[in-house]
């Protein structure tokens, strides 16, 4: 009996803490606010660097084969 009243316990317990948690994280969402950055400045600036770091990404495996297969001498 004292284990069930215990889980009940801890079941109200976390589910409170849920309910505060969703409620303390608040954001406005406005225009130029709803992003992780800025962007608002200098569009084609932004652009650049979106640019720059999703071609690299996309490179990196290119330039790893090129690496590996000039290192076997297949190249």
């Amino acid at each position: 009996m004292l284990a069930v009243s215990r889980n009940a316990r801890l079941a109200r317990n976390a589910q409170r803490f849920v309910v505060q948690a969703r409620g303390a994280a608040h954001f406005e969402n406005t225009v130029y606010n709803n992003m992780p950055f800025r962007y608002d400045t200098g569009k084609g600036w932004f652009a650049f660097k979106l640019i720059a770091y999703c071609g690299t990404g996309f490179a990196i495996p290119f330039i790893a084969a090129y690496v590996t297969l000039k290192r076997n001498g297949k190249v």
